[in-house]
């Protein structure tokens, strides 16, 4: 088994290109983008440091209500996503919910797989004008 990160650079180009079809189908069907932009209400006579203060307050509940979906309502795509940033070999043992996660969470926590990730889901919003 190789994660995508030990790819050779055609086949890691195309795993990459699967996941981005794949987050794109997560993304209209959990409304993630729209969970991300939700803002706090502000009271228009705010101080610099409460809107800062409500910005990360909504940022914590709007990570909470994305996990929410991503590991509550729609476990299933979630796990899907995970198992594109794996390839199994002959003889490997499927990983379990623990390790596939593990390696998911590690995978997404790097920003330059992030930054690429997201680029590819730009170009793919640009191209197609969904979302």
């Amino acid at each position: 088994m190789k994660t995508i990160a030990e790819l050779n650079g055609v086949d890691f180009l195309r795993q990459c290109n699967k996941i981005r079809y794949e987050v794109q189908d997560i993304l209209k069907e959990t409304n993630i983008m729209k969970i991300r932009q939700k803002q706090p209400d502000y009271t228009g006579a705010d101080t610099k440091e409460e809107r800062l203060k409500r910005q990360e307050e909504q940022a914590k509940k709007n990570l909470n209500e994305m996990l929410d979906v991503l590991l509550e309502e729609k476990p299933e795509e979630t796990i899907k996503l995970f198992n594109l940033f794996v390839v199994y070999e002959k003889g490997d043992k499927e990983l379990t919910g623990m390790e596939l996660t593990m390696i998911g969470l590690g995978i997404v926590s790097d920003k330059r797989v992030m930054d690429f990730l997201s680029s590819l889901i730009r170009l793919g919003q640009t191209a197609t004008g969904d979302m």
